[in-house]
């Protein structure tokens, strides 16, 4: 539940409170995903999820 809150906390670091989300582009939400697709978390023992999900890949867990 920890690591939902956080998690929780980070989206909410985008777009800026009262922006109007209509006028953001498909691009705009893809590049926050990115963005916190490949920033380090302590429960993945500081790796991002997006390299944990390559280290899956690669050892053919899937």
């Amino acid at each position: 539940m920890r690591h939902q809150r956080e998690h929780n906390g980070l989206l909410r670091q985008y777009p800026p409170k009262g922006a109007d989300l209509r006028k953001l582009s498909q691009a705009d939400p893809n590049g926050i995903a990115d963005e916190l697709n490949h920033r380090p978390r302590e429960i993945y023992g500081c790796q991002s999820p997006a390299e944990v999900y390559a280290d899956l890949l690669n050892s053919g867990m899937r």
